[in-house]
């Protein structure tokens, strides 16, 4: 089994886009070998939704769900964590599977309003 500390990417704070880029290359570098991804958020402290779209919903866009569960496990994360990673995965299989462009039309007219 592959183990990737989250703590030595980013330390006790996962919470930015840059931070979750970081560990989903690092993922991406070792997705090919014939082991599971350990994930182990030992010492991680704070979660936030940009860090987990960046990392781990952002798998979404080429790889199934069932890949997904497959190859990777989530070690030492809080409940928190867990919830909100849950939820970011829950939004990024709705985001990668509109066909038909709802999602970015419903966001073009957000930004039109703003």
């Amino acid at each position: 089994m592959i183990t990737i500390i989250v703590k030595e990417i980013v330390g006790s704070n996962a919470i930015s886009m840059n931070s979750g880029n970081k560990l989903r290359e690092k993922i991406v570098k070792n997705w090919d070998a014939d082991s599971k991804i350990r994930i182990d958020f030992s010492g991680v402290d704070v979660f936030a939704s940009p860090f987990f779209n960046a990392s781990i919903g952002a798998l979404l866009k080429d790889k199934k769900i069932e890949d997904l569960q497959n190859k990777l496990e989530f070690h030492s994360i809080s409940n928190h964590g867990r919830k909100l990673l849950n939820l970011v995965i829950s939004n990024a299989l709705k985001f990668y599977s509109d066909k038909d462009g709802k999602t970015n039309s419903s966001l073009t007219e957000i930004k039109k309003e703003l």
